[in-house]
Protein backbone atom coordinates (compact mmCIF):
# COMPACT_ATOMS: atom_id res chain seq x y z
CA UNK A 1 0.00 0.00 0.00
CA UNK A 2 2.68 2.82 0.90
CA UNK A 3 4.77 1.57 -2.67
CA UNK A 4 3.43 4.24 -4.47
CA UNK A 5 5.82 5.30 -7.31
CA UNK A 6 6.22 9.07 -8.48
CA UNK A 7 4.28 10.22 -11.53
CA UNK A 8 6.94 12.32 -13.50
CA UNK A 9 4.08 14.26 -15.07
CA UNK A 10 3.33 15.47 -11.79
CA UNK A 11 6.87 16.38 -10.87
CA UNK A 12 6.94 14.71 -7.77
CA UNK A 13 9.63 13.80 -5.61
CA UNK A 14 9.40 12.41 -2.29
CA UNK A 15 10.64 14.19 0.91
CA UNK A 16 11.92 11.82 3.09
CA UNK A 17 15.07 13.25 4.86
CA UNK A 18 13.41 13.77 8.64
CA UNK A 19 16.38 16.27 9.35
CA UNK A 20 15.20 18.28 6.48
CA UNK A 21 11.14 17.96 7.01
CA UNK A 22 12.21 19.59 10.63
CA UNK A 23 13.75 22.04 9.54
CA UNK A 24 10.93 23.28 7.29
CA UNK A 25 8.29 23.01 10.33
CA UNK A 26 10.92 25.03 12.86
CA UNK A 27 11.19 27.64 9.76
CA UNK A 28 7.95 28.07 9.36
CA UNK A 29 7.83 29.09 13.53
CA UNK A 30 4.21 28.71 13.87
CA UNK A 31 2.34 28.18 16.93
CA UNK A 32 -0.02 25.58 17.77
CA UNK A 33 -3.65 25.89 16.40
CA UNK A 34 -2.63 27.72 14.04
CA UNK A 35 -3.89 26.95 10.13
CA UNK A 36 -1.27 25.85 7.58
CA UNK A 37 -1.84 25.33 4.11
CA UNK A 38 0.11 21.70 2.41
CA UNK A 39 0.32 21.53 -0.86
CA UNK A 40 1.26 18.12 -2.22
CA UNK A 41 1.68 16.12 0.86
CA UNK A 42 3.15 12.90 -1.47
CA UNK A 43 2.94 10.51 1.16
CA UNK A 44 2.70 12.99 4.65
CA UNK A 45 6.32 12.96 5.85
CA UNK A 46 5.56 16.64 6.17
CA UNK A 47 2.54 16.59 7.17
CA UNK A 48 2.67 14.61 10.39
CA UNK A 49 5.53 16.49 11.49
CA UNK A 50 2.66 19.58 10.72
CA UNK A 51 0.37 18.10 12.96
CA UNK A 52 2.92 16.83 15.43
CA UNK A 53 3.66 20.70 15.56
CA UNK A 54 0.28 21.46 16.74
CA UNK A 55 -0.99 23.04 13.15
CA UNK A 56 -4.86 22.80 11.73
CA UNK A 57 -3.62 21.33 8.36
CA UNK A 58 -5.23 21.83 4.88
CA UNK A 59 -3.61 19.33 2.66
CA UNK A 60 -4.21 19.64 -1.07
CA UNK A 61 -3.32 16.71 -3.21
CA UNK A 62 -3.92 16.38 -7.20
CA UNK A 63 -2.73 12.53 -6.64
CA UNK A 64 -5.71 10.52 -6.19
CA UNK A 65 -3.86 7.16 -5.94
CA UNK A 66 -1.93 9.20 -3.04
CA UNK A 67 -5.35 10.52 -1.23
CA UNK A 68 -6.62 7.13 -1.12
CA UNK A 69 -2.92 5.04 -0.48
CA UNK A 70 -0.61 6.65 2.11
CA UNK A 71 -2.38 9.80 3.24
CA UNK A 72 -4.94 7.30 4.58
CA UNK A 73 -2.63 6.61 7.46
CA UNK A 74 -3.66 9.70 9.32
CA UNK A 75 -6.80 8.22 11.08
CA UNK A 76 -9.18 11.12 10.92
CA UNK A 77 -7.67 13.80 12.76
CA UNK A 78 -9.39 16.57 13.79
CA UNK A 79 -6.46 18.64 12.68
CA UNK A 80 -6.36 17.59 9.44
CA UNK A 81 -8.85 18.08 6.06
CA UNK A 82 -7.02 16.03 2.65
CA UNK A 83 -8.47 17.62 -0.45
CA UNK A 84 -8.14 16.06 -3.73
CA UNK A 85 -7.56 19.06 -5.88
CA UNK A 86 -5.18 20.68 -8.67
CA UNK A 87 -3.82 23.63 -6.26
CA UNK A 88 -2.49 24.86 -9.64
CA UNK A 89 -5.64 25.99 -10.44
CA UNK A 90 -6.66 27.33 -7.43
CA UNK A 91 -6.01 30.27 -4.95
CA UNK A 92 -6.47 31.22 -1.60
CA UNK A 93 -9.62 32.20 -0.85
CA UNK A 94 -10.32 28.72 -2.34
CA UNK A 95 -9.46 27.30 1.11
CA UNK A 96 -9.76 29.85 2.93
CA UNK A 97 -12.19 32.44 4.40
CA UNK A 98 -11.16 36.26 3.18
CA UNK A 99 -9.42 37.38 6.66
CA UNK A 100 -9.12 34.14 8.11
CA UNK A 101 -5.08 33.94 8.55
CA UNK A 102 -2.80 30.49 7.21
CA UNK A 103 0.45 29.56 6.61
CA UNK A 104 2.06 27.95 3.35
CA UNK A 105 4.38 25.38 4.03
CA UNK A 106 5.08 22.52 0.79
CA UNK A 107 7.32 20.48 -0.75
CA UNK A 108 5.83 22.20 -4.08
CA UNK A 109 6.03 19.87 -7.43
CA UNK A 110 9.09 21.43 -9.34
CA UNK A 111 6.68 21.26 -12.68
CA UNK A 112 4.11 24.04 -11.48
CA UNK A 113 5.55 25.20 -7.85
CA UNK A 114 6.32 28.67 -9.79
CA UNK A 115 2.46 28.85 -11.05
CA UNK A 116 1.26 28.43 -7.49
CA UNK A 117 3.25 30.63 -5.55
CA UNK A 118 2.01 33.39 -8.50
CA UNK A 119 -1.55 32.09 -7.68
CA UNK A 120 -1.38 31.94 -4.13
CA UNK A 121 0.72 35.31 -3.35
CA UNK A 122 -0.40 37.61 -5.96
CA UNK A 123 -4.14 36.78 -5.16
CA UNK A 124 -7.11 37.29 -2.57
CA UNK A 125 -6.44 36.26 0.32
CA UNK A 126 -2.58 34.98 0.33
CA UNK A 127 -1.07 32.89 3.29
CA UNK A 128 0.60 35.16 6.14
CA UNK A 129 3.93 33.57 5.30
CA UNK A 130 5.14 30.75 2.68
CA UNK A 131 8.00 28.14 3.71
CA UNK A 132 8.37 26.05 0.58
CA UNK A 133 10.31 23.96 -1.43
CA UNK A 134 11.69 24.16 -5.01
CA UNK A 135 14.93 23.86 -7.64
CA UNK A 136 17.49 25.60 -6.37
CA UNK A 137 17.67 27.76 -9.37
CA UNK A 138 14.37 28.56 -9.10
CA UNK A 139 14.83 29.49 -5.77
CA UNK A 140 17.50 31.70 -6.73
CA UNK A 141 15.21 33.30 -9.56
CA UNK A 142 13.09 34.08 -6.51
CA UNK A 143 15.47 35.37 -4.18
CA UNK A 144 18.40 36.19 -6.40
CA UNK A 145 21.69 37.33 -5.39
CA UNK A 146 21.59 41.12 -4.24
CA UNK A 147 22.02 43.64 -7.11
CA UNK A 148 20.22 41.03 -9.66
CA UNK A 149 16.78 41.16 -10.65
CA UNK A 150 14.95 38.39 -12.44
CA UNK A 151 10.99 38.00 -13.54
CA UNK A 152 10.12 36.40 -10.86
CA UNK A 153 12.03 38.41 -8.18
CA UNK A 154 10.63 41.60 -9.92
CA UNK A 155 6.90 40.16 -10.12
CA UNK A 156 6.71 38.32 -6.53
CA UNK A 157 8.66 41.49 -4.79
CA UNK A 158 5.36 43.52 -5.27
CA UNK A 159 3.67 41.14 -3.26
CA UNK A 160 6.12 39.65 -0.66
CA UNK A 161 9.68 39.76 1.10
CA UNK A 162 12.06 36.83 0.68
CA UNK A 163 14.51 35.37 2.43
CA UNK A 164 17.05 32.50 1.20
CA UNK A 165 16.61 29.72 4.25
CA UNK A 166 18.92 26.60 3.19
CA UNK A 167 19.54 23.88 0.05
CA UNK A 168 19.02 20.56 -0.07
CA UNK A 169 20.73 17.76 -1.83
CA UNK A 170 19.37 14.99 -4.30
CA UNK A 171 19.51 12.26 -1.57
CA UNK A 172 16.61 13.74 0.82
CA UNK A 173 14.49 12.46 -1.92
CA UNK A 174 12.90 9.70 -3.34
CA UNK A 175 13.44 9.25 -6.30
CA UNK A 176 16.36 11.57 -6.42
CA UNK A 177 16.38 14.42 -8.71
CA UNK A 178 19.16 15.54 -10.96
CA UNK A 179 19.12 19.27 -9.37
CA UNK A 180 19.93 20.67 -6.25
CA UNK A 181 16.84 22.00 -4.21
CA UNK A 182 16.23 24.85 -1.75
CA UNK A 183 14.03 25.67 0.64
CA UNK A 184 12.51 29.66 1.02
CA UNK A 185 10.58 32.08 3.61
CA UNK A 186 8.28 34.41 1.58
CA UNK A 187 6.40 36.84 4.02
CA UNK A 188 3.37 38.63 2.74
CA UNK A 189 3.94 42.18 2.48
CA UNK A 190 1.34 44.80 4.83
CA UNK A 191 0.88 46.84 1.80
CA UNK A 192 1.32 45.13 -1.68
CA UNK A 193 3.03 47.49 -4.39
CA UNK A 194 0.61 46.26 -7.32
CA UNK A 195 -2.83 45.41 -6.73
CA UNK A 196 -4.05 41.89 -6.85
CA UNK A 197 -6.70 42.84 -9.69
CA UNK A 198 -3.91 43.61 -11.79
CA UNK A 199 -1.04 40.84 -10.89
CA UNK A 200 -1.80 39.12 -14.45
CA UNK A 201 -1.16 42.27 -16.12
CA UNK A 202 2.15 43.41 -14.17
CA UNK A 203 3.22 39.93 -14.42
CA UNK A 204 2.88 39.80 -18.33
CA UNK A 205 4.65 43.40 -18.03
CA UNK A 206 7.51 42.15 -16.06
CA UNK A 207 7.79 38.83 -18.61
CA UNK A 208 7.96 41.88 -21.22
CA UNK A 209 10.34 43.69 -19.93
CA UNK A 210 13.14 40.91 -19.09
CA UNK A 211 12.26 39.78 -23.27
CA UNK A 212 15.55 40.32 -23.97
CA UNK A 213 17.64 40.24 -20.29
CA UNK A 214 21.13 40.56 -22.39
CA UNK A 215 19.95 43.56 -24.36
CA UNK A 216 19.87 47.19 -23.33
CA UNK A 217 16.62 47.84 -21.66
CA UNK A 218 15.12 50.36 -24.49
CA UNK A 219 15.59 47.29 -26.80
CA UNK A 220 13.91 45.07 -24.45
CA UNK A 221 10.99 47.19 -23.59
CA UNK A 222 10.59 48.25 -27.56
CA UNK A 223 10.82 44.35 -28.60
CA UNK A 224 8.73 43.05 -25.13
CA UNK A 225 6.09 45.52 -25.43
CA UNK A 226 5.74 45.36 -28.98
CA UNK A 227 6.38 49.36 -29.48
CA UNK A 228 8.37 51.42 -31.59
CA UNK A 229 11.77 52.74 -30.18
CA UNK A 230 10.94 56.23 -29.41
CA UNK A 231 8.12 55.35 -27.50
CA UNK A 232 10.07 52.82 -25.22
CA UNK A 233 12.96 55.71 -24.87
CA UNK A 234 9.75 57.97 -24.45
CA UNK A 235 8.84 55.71 -21.38
CA UNK A 236 12.04 55.49 -20.03
CA UNK A 237 12.74 59.06 -19.88
CA UNK A 238 9.60 59.56 -17.96
CA UNK A 239 10.71 57.39 -15.39
CA UNK A 240 14.29 58.56 -15.45
CA UNK A 241 15.92 55.27 -16.24
CA UNK A 242 18.72 55.32 -18.26
CA UNK A 243 18.07 53.69 -21.61
CA UNK A 244 21.46 52.00 -22.05
CA UNK A 245 20.83 49.95 -18.59
CA UNK A 246 20.00 46.26 -18.89
CA UNK A 247 16.88 44.90 -17.39
CA UNK A 248 18.20 42.89 -14.82
CA UNK A 249 19.81 45.78 -12.94
CA UNK A 250 15.89 47.26 -12.34
CA UNK A 251 15.50 47.59 -8.16
CA UNK A 252 11.65 47.05 -7.43
CA UNK A 253 10.81 50.73 -7.43
CA UNK A 254 11.97 51.44 -10.39
CA UNK A 255 10.03 48.83 -12.46
CA UNK A 256 7.16 49.42 -10.83
CA UNK A 257 7.29 53.17 -11.79
CA UNK A 258 7.80 51.92 -15.64
CA UNK A 259 4.56 49.81 -15.06
CA UNK A 260 2.37 53.07 -13.79
CA UNK A 261 3.84 54.84 -16.64
CA UNK A 262 2.98 52.20 -19.27
CA UNK A 263 0.17 52.54 -18.09
CA UNK A 264 -0.85 56.16 -18.35
CA UNK A 265 0.65 55.93 -21.49
CA UNK A 266 -1.26 53.23 -22.51
CA UNK A 267 1.55 50.86 -23.54
CA UNK A 268 0.09 47.53 -22.50
CA UNK A 269 -1.70 45.09 -24.93
CA UNK A 270 -4.73 46.04 -22.76
CA UNK A 271 -5.07 49.61 -21.31
CA UNK A 272 -6.92 50.51 -24.93
CA UNK A 273 -3.75 51.09 -26.78
CA UNK A 274 -4.76 52.28 -29.96
CA UNK A 275 -3.39 51.81 -33.66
Amino acid sequence: MNKHRSTKALGQHFLHDAAVVRRIVKSANFRPGEHVLEIGPGKGHLTQELLNSGAIVKAVEIDKNLVDGPLKKFPNPTNLIVIHEDASKRSGADFYRNGETYGLVANLPYNVGTKILRNFLARPNPPLYSVVMLQREVARNIIPLEGKSTILSSFLGAFVSGKFLFSVKPHSFRPQPKVMSAVIRLNKLVNPTVAFEESDLYFDFVTSVFRSPRKQIHNSVSMGLEIDPSSARDLLNRCTIEPMRRPGTLNLLELQNLFEGAKEMALLPNSNRVG
